[in-house]
């Protein structure tokens, strides 16, 4: 039985006509039509009978309205069980210090997700990955990790980095030769920024004492304590305001990243399938 006609028929006799239903169920009325004579065929009977412009039901057409009543109620409990259950899971969240506040912006305050239960987790890609591994958290959004080639993963947005520091702190445009004038920021072992400077391999580059989270750099960049290299999305807001401006440097590269949503495909995840697409869809949005 096709359940999808069954339930046009269902719907289309609470209003007095097809032109009726088919306004009100956001269908063409050919469609409609189509729908309730397509289940008429499949069984060979008559369920609804054109009295002019109104809808008639036969007989046969009450007594099934009657069968729809339940079927449809138990569909509605059904579903309302499953949402119930699904939204006491918690969908365990990792990800990177980098991209936190963008993934809390486009969802946690979003009252599209306001029924599931999320259990953030946020830290550096190599914690985050080791997390994942461990089975302790569900997805993770992260840029290309070499530890979970076998992960399932999904791509979500692309970004790159940039250097940043107050508007008085230093030039625009820094030559080779005038790097040791300023302090860089440390990142703490196992970040990514971390790994792409020392990774730099450029003489003159000079870091501050003190290791920050990305958020404490960002503070620290604000009060003239020094240049920090971090994601150009992360950045945007403060250089808006003026908090922060973009600094180039001479001969640092162009590092893009590509993020991607990674699944635990070792733990079962399929209640959350369905707001993981939901979150790639707002984030994308």
């Amino acid at each position: 039985m096709n359940l999808h006609s069954l339930r046009y028929f269902y719907e289309a006799t609470k209003y007095s006509s097809l032109t009726e239903a088919s306004h009100y169920l956001h269908i063409s009325q050919p469609a409609l039509t189509k729908h309730i004579k397509n289940l008429e065929e499949e069984y060979g009977v008559r369920l609804v009978e054109k009295n002019g412009r109104l809808l008639s039901l036969t007989d046969l057409g009450e007594e099934l309205i009657k069968e729809c009543d339940f079927l449809f109620q138990q569909s509605e409990k059904i579903e309302q069980l499953l949402k119930q259950k699904s939204s006491h899971i918690p969908l365990k969240v990792g990800v990177t210090q980098l991209n936190s506040e963008e993934f809390i912006k486009h969802i946690l305050v979003n009252d599209k997700f306001k029924d599931i239960q999320i259990e953030l987790t946020t830290d550096n890609t190599q914690k985050i990955s080791q997390l994942l591994i461990n089975h302790f958290i569900d997805v993770a959004l992260l840029p290309d990790t070499p530890t979970l080639v076998d992960f399932k993963r999904e791509k979500i947005f692309s970004d790159k980095l940039i250097f940043v520091a107050h508007p008085d702190y230093c030039k625009s445009n820094i030559s080779l030769k005038e790097l040791d004038s300023y302090s860089f920021i440390k990142r703490e072992d196992g970040s990514f920024i971390q790994d792409t400077l020392d990774n730099w391999q450029t003489d003159g580059l000079y870091f501050s004492n003190q290791v920050a989270t990305h958020n404490e750099a960002l503070l620290l960049a604000q009060y003239k304590n020094g240049i920090y290299l971090c994601s150009s999305m992360q950045a945007q807001t403060m250089i808006k305001s003026n908090k922060l401006k973009k600094v180039t440097i001479e001969s640092f590269p162009v590092f893009s990243r590509d993020f991607y949503l990674y699944f635990n495909k070792n733990k079962q995840v399929k209640y959350f399938k369905r707001y993981v697409k939901e979150i790639i869809d707002e984030i994308k949005h």
